[in-house]
């Protein structure tokens, strides 16, 4: 009875508290369940969130390749409803469209490859401005003088 006592006195209850929780934390960290880690893991997430990212890729993919098709197979057929002599000009018009187009942008990448070898402009001296004439303060309106209220 004397010892149970004096550790009351000597050794209060918040103190034994606080060691009982500090390993506690400790515990919960190392065994708690491997769901619970990976939540707690960015990693975790950034791995779900990329895969996801992968998947909506491919499918963004597919739909163009998709669209792609479909669209080529539209144009054959409103190709195939024209007559004879319309079907040629586009077929004309299409082939000249193309040849511009090569040519522009072989000019384009002319124009960007070569050096721009400009003659360097020399700066020009500043012109010195003139001083201006005085001016006769006889000739000069004379400006209103506003008075000043007083309070």
């Amino acid at each position: 009875m004397i010892i149970f006592t004096f550790l009351l006195l000597v050794a209060p209850l918040s103190d034994c508290q606080a060691q009982r929780n500090a390993s506690r934390g400790f515990e919960k960290e190392m065994y708690k369940s491997r769901k619970a880690r990976v939540a707690d893991n960015k990693g975790g997430a950034n791995r779900v969130a990329a895969r996801a990212m992968k998947e909506q890729k491919k499918k963004e993919a597919r739909r163009d390749k998709e669209d792609a098709k479909q669209l080529e197979a539209l144009r054959k057929q409103h190709i195939e409803n024209q007559s004879a002599a319309t079907q040629e000009r586009m077929l004309n018009n299409r082939k000249n469209t193309e040849i511009r187009y090569k040519e522009k942008k072989q000019k384009i990448r002319k124009e960007q490859s070569k050096p721009e070898l400009k003659k360097t402009q020399q700066p020009t001296p500043q012109k010195v401005k003139k001083k201006a004439k005085t001016k006769d303060p006889a000739k000069q309106p004379k400006l209103k003088q506003h008075k000043i209220k007083k309070y």
